[in-house]
Order: structure tokens, then C-alpha cells, then sequence
């Protein structure tokens, strides 16, 4: 309303200073009869430039609002996958849906519906205005502006479509990037370079189509304009001569014409944003329709108390036409360490990720305390669980919050201890880790994310390669902190090397699918009483 309000005050101001123009160029007797005038001229003046404000103001605070919305929206679906997300959609594109997808969604209502009603009330009050003072100026003020806007209209669907095209290949592009950023090197970079070029070519012709078609838009609002201007005119004086029409109204509503146009100057930029705003409604529809492969029951049951006892009863996990997990049982009680090695491969992350039920079995089923995993609220049970995956991200930002996301309420001191613990005592914690840990060293990032699962205020800690990257004496020195930190809670280890087996009071193998007793594994052969004494 602010906005079509403010696009008829212009009208009407442009239409008002030439009537008084005319008027005070005749040097009436009684100046006095200018005074309606100028009045009228000074609230258009002052009210359209406020109900411009207004409009900015409130549509602006409304889009950002309702991006604000679409952000959180776009949050709980994308918190619903987790990193499994990621077998779905490239990080590139996620972060199109987070940035420009948001945006023409946001601003839809400012880019679209606001410069088509201000046109059609501008329209509204032109053709009601000069009706009354002749059919035929009415018309041919009117009718100019309906040219540009059916032009605009006749090349809507090529618009949309090179629109469409365009942020296609802007996306396809911002992934190629990113995934050239994030592979580092010079092999990467050279890699994706001759497919970043060719997009880029391709933006580049885009661009230039779609170039060409706005430059004919707006030849063409130009050629209605100079229409509108012209035959207003021509009609106009024809009226004056006749003695129909008063000369001093004759350069307000020539002027009134001719401001009408100023609500049609945005029409060309329409159809482009309403297919981009469109086709980002469409992949966010898409994505809020695709199905995690884990989620919490709509009406979980209550998460068992008591000493934590996981179990694995007849498992079986397949993948790509292929059986990871056979038939496989397990027994993992709280306050035991087990440690599980086999060959990289074999399924001993898919085993940790099915206790932490990031992953759901195909047979069989993964209880707590008895209960069906599948049956229990996901956030209680994971807070009963801290897990460490080998390739666990660090976020861009400093070494506390990335800590703080295993324990938000731990304290810089209760932060530095761990690190001193883990042999990271000389990192700051004002420190940016840069995106994914890169300005860390490989084994820097592994021990942080070992931290993190550390402070994580938990029953049982699941560590899936949990000294990887680090040379023996580091290893030794991050094993004995576990080993002091954890003891007295659940601790499975899950790893190819042998010092982490040091810790284990059961070994089991994981071999073709199942579970095996390791036979150095003493735990496994109860002893004899001699061997006792």
C-alpha cells in the first residue's frame, strides 16, 4: 500500500508543479490563487518522499524477516540429515540455498509484487484522472504504458528461461570452486580449471543474451514513453485550441504522463526475478522432501536409565549391493573398553555409526538397555553418547567454539586442560582454525576433535580412528589421557593400529561381516588358576 501510494504521489506532484508552473507563468492578478497550489506541491513533495521511506523501511524489515524465517527453515531441514546431507546435495549448492536462494526468496515480494501494484495504481489513478477530462488523452496516456508493459510480457518466458539458465550455471560454477578451494593444491586446482573456464564462458554468453533482451526492454519503454509524451501533447493542445481544455492543465497532465512511466522502469527486472525466486522455491520444496535415512519416531519412547549396555543382535548393513555387516552381535556395557580392528573397509565405521544410530540396520536390530534404538527419541540418546569420527569437520571459527561444541558450559580452564593432555598446550583458543581445521596440521585436528568428544559430559565415547595422523609418541601421550579421562565410562575404539589396543580389555576382529575374537586377546580365554597365581 506504501508502495503504490507513494508511486501515485509522484504522478500526481509531476502533474500539481505543472499546473502551477503554467499557472504562475500567466503572473496572475491575485496571487493568492496559487497559494492551493503550492501547498498541494509542497505535501505531494514531502508525502511522497515519506511514503517512499515508509515503504522501504517496512518491505525491507518484512523480506529480512522472512529471511530470517527461511534460514531457520532451511536449518531444521538440513540438522535433520546431519553430514549424510552431503551423499545428496554438493557444499557448494548448499551454500547456494543458504545465500542467493534465500535472497530472491526474500526479496520476491519487493522485486515483484510491489513494482506490478504500484503500476497497476498508478495506472488506476491516470486513467481515472484524465477520463473525465477526455476519453482520447486518457488513451493515449494509458495505452504507451500498456505497450512497454506487454513487451516486458511478450519476452517473459526468455527472460525466465536465460534467468533460470543463468543461476544454474552460477551454482554449478560456486561448486566447481569450492570443491577446487577445498581439495587444495595445484593438482586440484588444475583439475577442475578447465571446467571452471567453460562455465564461465557459458555465464559469460548468458549474460550477454540477456544483456541484449533488457537493452531491447528498454529501448522499448523508451519508444512508449516518447509515445505517450507525444500524443498527450497533440491531443492535449488539439483540446486547448478547441477551448475544451484549460492551457495551464495541459502541462500537468503532459507531466503526469510522463511520471507515470517511472512505476513501469522496474517491470524489465520482473520476469527474471520471479523465475529465479520461483525455481529457488522449487529446490527448497526439494530438498524438505527428501527423507534422512535416520530419524527420531513421532512419539519416541523415554531414553532407559541406568548403566549404559548397548547391544547389536543379529545385524546385518548393506551397501551398494554389497553385505558391510552379517548376522553381527555385540555386547558393550558402560564402564568396559573395546577395541574393534580390521582392514580399512571392512565396516568397523558403519559398526560405530550404528550405535550412535547415525545409521539404522537393514536386519536385525541395536537396543539400549533392551530398547529398540529406532524407538527412542534421537537427541536423548545421543546425549547419552559422544562420538569421534575420523573425518570429523572443524567449523571456521575460533579453537573455544569449536571446543564448546562438545561442552558449551565448559570453562577456558577446563578447555586448556584437555589440550594439555592431548599435547596441544601451545594452541590458543582465540586462535581461527580456518575452514575445516586448515590452518591446523593434520594431527592437530585430529587430537582437537578427540578433545571435543572428551568434553562431551557422556556414558559411553565411541572413537573411530582416534589417533590417526600421529606419530607413536604423540599417540602414546593422547592414549594414556583417554585412558585417565574416561576411566570408569564405556569406550569403544575402533582402529587398524595396534597402540590404541593397549587400552582394550576385549579385542575383537572384524572380518568378511562378523565379529571374531582376537587371539592375543587374553580377555577372551578365561585364565587358568595357575596363570591367575
Amino acid at each position: 500500500m506504501l508502495g503504490v501510494l507513494a508511486a501515485c504521489a509522484g504522478v500526481g506532484l509531476a502533474a500539481t508543479s505543472g499546473v502551477l508552473i503554467s499557472r504562475a507563468a500567466l503572473r496572475p492578478a491575485d496571487f493568492l490563487s496559487l497559494t492551493l497550489l503550492v501547498t498541494a506541491v509542497r505535501a505531494l513533495g514531502l508525502g511522497r518522499a515519506g511514503l517512499r521511506y515508509a515503504e522501504r523501511l517496512t518491505g525491507h524489515a518484512a523480506a529480512l524477516k522472512a529471511g530470517e524465517g527461511l534460514r531457520l527453515r532451511l536449518f531444521d531441514t538440513v540438522s535433520r540429515f546431519g553430514r549424510d546431507l552431503l551423499a545428496f546435495e554438493r557444499g557448494g549448492d548448499l551454500l547456494s540455498r543458504a545465500g542467493p536462494d534465500v535472497d530472491a526468496a526474500q526479496f520476491r515480494f519487493l522485486r515483484v509484487i510491489l513494482p506490478l501494484a504500484a503500476l497497476a495504481g498508478v495506472l488506476t489513478v491516470l486513467l481515472a484522472g484524465l477520463v473525465g477530462l477526455d476519453p482520447g488523452l486518457a488513451l493515449l496516456a494509458v495505452g504507451p504504458l500498456g505497450l512497454a508493459a506487454g513487451a516486458v510480457w511478450a519476452v517473459r518466458p526468455r527472460v525466465a528461461r536465460l534467468a533460470r539458465e543463468e543461476v544454474t550455471l552460477s551454482r554449478e560454477h560456486a561448486a566447481r570452486l569450492l570443491d577446487a578451494l577445498a581439495g587444495g593444491g595445484d593438482n586440484a586446482a588444475t583439475h577442475h580449471a578447465p571446467e571452471l573456464a567453460r562455465l564461465s564462458e557459458r555465464l559469460a554468453g548468458v549474460a550477454l543474451r540477456l544483456g541484449r533482451v533488457n537493452a531491447g526492454l528498454a529501448l522499448a519503454q523508451e519508444a512508449a514513453f516518447a509515445l505517450a509524451v507525444t500524443g498527450v501533447l497533440w491531443r492535449g493542445a488539439a483540446l486547448v485550441g478547441a477551448g475544451e481544455l484549460s492551457g495551464v492543465w495541459l502541462a500537468g497532465v503532459v507531466l503526469a504522463a510522463a511520471a507515470a512511466f517511472d512505476a513501469a522502469a522496474p517491470l524489465s527486472a520482473v520476469p527474471a526475478a520471479d523465475a529465479v525466486a520461483g525455481a529457488a522455491g522449487q529446490r527448497r520444496l526439494a530438498l524438505e522432501a527428501l527423507a534422512p535415512a535416520v530419524t527420531s519416531p513421532d512419539t519416541p519412547a523415554t531414553v532407559p536409565t541406568g548403566p549404559l549396555h548397548l547391544r547389536l543382535e543379529n545385524v546385518t548393513v548393506r551397501r551398494a549391493g554389497r553385505t558391510v555387516l552379517d548376522s553381527l552381535n555385540l555386547d558393550l556395557r558402560a564402564g568396559e573398553t573395546l577395541a574393534i580392528s580390521g582392514p580399512s573397509g571392512g565396516g568397523k565405521t558403519t559398526l560405530a555409526r550404528l550405535l550412535s544410530r547415525d545409521l539404522d540396520p537393514d536386519g536385525g536390530r541395536v537396543t539400549l538397555n533392551g530398547a529398540d534404538l529406532r524407538t527412542l527419541d534421537l537427541a536423548g540418546l545421543r546425549a547419552r553418547l559422544s562420538l569421534h569420527e575420523q573425518d570429523a569437520p572443524l567449523l571456521d571459527g575460533t579453537l573455544r567454539e569449536n571446543l564448546h561444541l562438545g561442552d558449551h558450559r565448559a570453562s577456558d580452564e577446563r578447555l586448556r586442560a584437555v589440550l594439555d593432555g592431548l599435547g596441544l598446550g601451545h594452541l590458543d583458543l582465540n586462535a581461527w582454525v580456518g575452514e575445516g581445521g586448515t590452518r591446523l596440521s593434520g594431527g592437530e585436528r585430529a587430537r582437537v576433535s578427540v578433545a571435543r568428544a572428551l568434553l562431551r559430559p557422556a556414558e559411553m565415547l565411541l572413537l573411530d580412528e582416534p589417533t590417526a595422523h600421529l606419530d607413536p609418541e604423540t599417540e602414546q601421550r593422547v592414549l594414556a589421557f583417554i585412558a585417565r579421562e574416561w576411566s570408569g565410562r564405556g569406550l569403544l575404539i575402533v582402529t587398524h593400529r595396534t597402540a590404541p589396543l593397549g587400552l582394550a580389555q576385549r579385542h575383537l576382529i572384524l572380518r568378511a561381516g562378523q565379529l571374531v575374537p582376537a587371539p592375543e586377546c587374553p580377555a577372551q580365554t578365561p585364565p587358568t588358576r595357575r596363570q591367575a597365581i
